[in-house]
């Protein structure tokens, strides 16, 4: 935490509160370029993110990996997340 910095924020907690980047970044304080963790491909829109098929992965320590659709598939065999959800509407 100490080598990506800190953001401070009054407003999220109603008074003055620090938050490692990483933290700011998931509360939506600040936004930080995401990549997939396997190939690196940027992910572009954020709000699209999940219903393009992007997905988080939890670390053994509980740190969240980006991973992009076609990682998803490519490297550990898991079908299509927006295929599926657009097959059932």
């Amino acid at each position: 935490m100490h080598e990506d910095g800190w953001v401070s924020d009054s407003e999220l907690l109603g008074n003055q509160a620090d938050f490692c980047i990483s933290c700011a970044h998931m509360l939506r304080i600040a936004r930080i370029d995401e990549h997939c963790s396997w190939c690196g491909t940027q992910l572009e829109n954020e709000d699209a993110a999940e219903t393009s098929g992007w997905v988080y992965f939890a670390d053994e320590i509980g740190a969240f990996h980006a991973c992009c659709p076609g990682c998803l598939v490519g490297r550990f065999g898991i079908a299509s997340r927006a295929k599926r959800r657009n097959r059932s509407q």
